[in-house]
């Protein structure tokens, strides 16, 4: 089977309506019929010490969501939350993002990024930088041959200053006022042995990194029979 693809016409940066109030709502979420996950992150311009997001969601119960993800577990990282939306039986939709603060916070701003992919998740995990300026990831699956490896993060910086060294750019957005920015990222060739690499340089700032494997098949590691396991003799 062939890897998935990411949908890159509709994998993109949002602006909230407001930057107050307890929500914060982003309009008009567009998600094509082909897709068959979508992952959903939206980030403050305020640290995870001042505020936190509790709760992110979208507005069409056709897409389930199926992980609701806290990237952001330093203090002094940009306040951010993903979540991952199994969308395969919803088709075409739109539809509003919103995400949930802990507490109503007046001029604090937000933005949110989506990833839309004809994969499904094989796995994930998070990662944050504090005074980052080089950052990479190596993955390796057994199902390298029918995966890629993605991410999607907020940094705490204009994100024109984002270079990506390993992988290609699906998308980079900022806050008008540049004090979070988010972007997705996806490997391009694999490396040795069949890693898969992703990396990027910035100026010197945060980031909440959340980093996806998609596969082609909804379980790579189940058979008719059951789940594979090693068996020790």
């Amino acid at each position: 089977m062939p890897q998935p693809t990411i949908i890159t016409a509709q994998s993109k940066g949002y602006a909230a309506t407001s930057n107050s109030g307890a929500d914060r709502t982003f309009e008009d979420v567009v998600i094509p019929a082909e897709a068959n996950t979508v992952i959903i992150l939206a980030a403050l311009t305020v640290s995870e010490s001042a505020k936190t997001l509790t709760n992110l969601t979208f507005g069409n119960a056709s897409a389930i969501r199926t992980h609701l993800i806290d990237v952001s577990g330093d203090a002094y990282v940009n306040a951010t939350i993903a979540g991952i939306f199994d969308v395969s039986a919803a088709g075409a939709m739109t539809a509003d993002v919103v995400a949930t603060l802990s507490s109503s916070a007046t001029s604090v701003g937000s933005r949110c990024g989506v990833v839309c992919s004809t994969g499904f998740v094989e796995s994930f995990t998070t990662t944050n930088h504090r005074s980052a300026t080089d950052c990479e990831s190596i993955t390796f699956s057994p199902n390298y041959a029918e995966n890629i490896f993605t991410l999607i993060g907020s940094t705490d910086v204009d994100v024109s200053d984002i270079t990506v060294t390993e992988g290609t750019l699906i998308f980079a957005d900022a806050q008008s006022d540049g004090h979070v920015g988010v972007y997705g990222i996806v490997q391009d060739t694999e490396i040795n042995t069949n890693q898969k690499k992703i990396g990027y340089t910035h100026t010197i700032e945060e980031n909440a990194d959340l980093f996806v494997i998609l596969s082609t098949q909804r379980n790579p590691f189940e058979q008719a029979n059951g789940m594979l396991r090693n068996v020790v003799r």
